[in-house]
């Protein structure tokens, strides 16, 4: 079962996730599925951290397993990009589940593939040039977790928007090179998770600044 979403402001990691971004150099795919290359996780970790390095901002990252035992008896276990900045602020980013292997080589294998996947999301890497098709169920699950994350945040950032004073409204959205003529559901439901993000520290930030509890 994956776990629900629970939303914090992060705005200082917010602002720094995309100085990171900019500076991400996608990883070579030094590996070789079935259907294609692809980046190992040892590659995605190398271009993660090279990118902090070079935007210095103080971001890091570790990845954890939690684990259940389903109604059917199977045990499953599920990957988490923890994103963590010097302010204290961290962002939890949810990987797939996977079942675990019947074999110790396998069950290494599955998690390998989990890894991958939320280390991907969490930092915006592109790990394959198409679906490597070893785990199609996984990676159609990951993409089901980022959309629900994605429209979390947005309704977070639609809930901020009405608290923010109007004539701040212009700042906020400046920081993502858009204009209030954007603050329309149509607008914000295109947004990305990094953009409703960003939006979202923003907004924030307006409404402690305006003193406004």
């Amino acid at each position: 079962m994956n776990k629900s979403i629970e939303w914090q402001p992060t705005p200082e990691l917010n602002e720094d996730l995309v100085k990171m971004q900019l500076s991400l150099v996608q990883p070579a795919k030094t590996k070789q599925g079935h259907f294609g290359p692809y980046a190992g996780l040892d590659d995605i970790d190398r271009a993660v951290r090279s990118a902090i390095k070079t935007a210095e901002v103080p971001l890091t990252y570790n990845q954890s397993t939690s684990t259940e035992l389903t109604a059917n008896g199977k045990i499953t276990h599920q990957v988490i990009t923890n994103i963590i900045h010097s302010s204290g602020e961290t962002l939890h980013i949810d990987g797939v589940t996977y079942e675990q292997g019947s074999t110790p080589a396998q069950t290494l294998a599955n998690l390998t593939y989990a890894k991958r996947g939320s280390l991907s999301a969490a930092f915006g890497v592109v790990a394959d040039d198409d679906d490597d098709g070893q785990a199609i169920t996984a990676l159609k699950q990951e993409q089901i977790n980022q959309e629900n994350m994605r429209k979390a945040i947005i309704a977070k950032l639609k809930e901020k928007l009405k608290e923010v004073p109007k004539e701040k409204l212009p700042q906020i959205f400046a920081t993502s090179n858009m204009t209030e003529k954007h603050n329309n559901n149509s607008d914000l439901d295109k947004l990305t998770a990094a953009q409703a993000s960003v939006l979202a520290g923003a907004a924030i930030f307006a409404i402690n600044d305006a003193g406004i509890k």
